[in-house]
């Protein structure tokens, strides 16, 4: 009878443990940044399975795989795959957008991904967007691929190298990593 309460009562927990995190839905190890300072470890999913939507706010499942819905009220920055996301607001965004921080330095790369007309509730299309911050601004700069060498002239005045680099190479806003990296490595 012992053996049969014991196997219940792990059978019980086991499924309990486990039943918690949605069939389909991945997840990954990650921590997440808290405004408070602290830093919460688990598995952290922020796209959701069934459409794809890229999710403002994600879900994190602690050692005993307790759900927490957080979002920009609750964190600073959430990290999975290897991929730092900050929660940023935008001038033209009244709300905290999560962007993946691709690049760090005196000149920060970051990748956000805003959803397009097309989407549907059951289908999410979204559009890549690339934004430069430098270390000692406050303001978050779209990269755009019209007038690309010019915008980035105007954007880099008084780094001649950078501004020659750009121009030398003809570089695109495909190749806007190289121009940072080019950027952190001189400053």
């Amino acid at each position: 009878m012992k053996t049969l309460l014991l196997f219940i009562t792990f059978f019980s927990f086991s499924y309990a443990a486990f039943a918690q995190i949605p069939k389909g839905m991945d997840v990954y190890d990650g921590w997440a940044c808290t405004k408070k300072g602290d830093t919460l470890r688990g598995k952290i999913c922020n796209i959701d399975p069934k459409s794809g939507q890229r999710l403002d706010k994600i879900f994190l499942f602690d050692s005993a795989n307790k759900k927490s819905r957080l979002g920009a009220e609750k964190l600073n920055s959430y990290f999975l795959e290897g991929k730092l996301f900050e929660f940023v607001t935008l001038e033209e965004s009244p709300v905290a957008v999560p962007m993946q921080k691709a690049i760090t330095g005196d000149l920060c790369l970051y990748y956000a991904w805003f959803p397009l007309i097309e989407s549907t509730p059951q289908k999410y299309v979204y559009e890549k967007a690339v934004f430069l911050k430098k270390k000692d601004q406050t303001a978050y700069i779209e990269v755009l691929e019209k007038k690309f060498q010019k915008n980035m002239a105007l954007y880099f005045k008084g780094d001649e190298d950078i501004v020659q680099l750009i121009k030398d190479n003809k570089y695109e806003a495909k190749d806007i990593e190289k121009i940072v990296e080019a950027y952190n490595a001189k400053n």
